[in-house]
């Protein structure tokens, strides 16, 4: 599985993850194949990123030159600096995740 932006997102594509709102409402079920509808509705939530297979990732989205061990020092990094923070509320796990996306992406270039 791996996490793609809504905004990347395809119909056809399928969940490999329940899909929440930022409150933490459920909105889709793992195995739900998207449609147009579906990725309406995950933007009109405020949804940033699902999970979806593997196989359906775009070819140009799906190698990744950062290291696990990079990854994971990274990952400690934003999570010091989340210490204040209840890690277990979804907004603040999307956040960590997506920061830690977006330092990974920097150092790709």
């Amino acid at each position: 599985m791996a996490k793609i932006k809504v905004m990347d997102l395809s119909p056809g594509m399928t969940l490999t993850a329940d899909v929440r709102d930022p409150n933490g409402r459920f909105l889709l079920g793992d195995g739900c194949e998207l449609t147009d509808k579906h990725i309406k509705a995950l933007n009109a939530w405020g949804v940033i990123s699902v999970e979806v297979a593997d196989s359906d990732i775009p070819e140009d989205q799906q190698h990744s030159n950062i290291s696990a061990e990079a990854m994971a020092a990274i990952e400690k990094d934003i999570k010091a600096r989340f210490i204040h923070n209840n890690l277990e509320v979804p907004f603040i796990e999307e956040l960590i995740r997506e920061t830690v996306k977006f330092f990974a992406e920097k150092l790709e270039y």
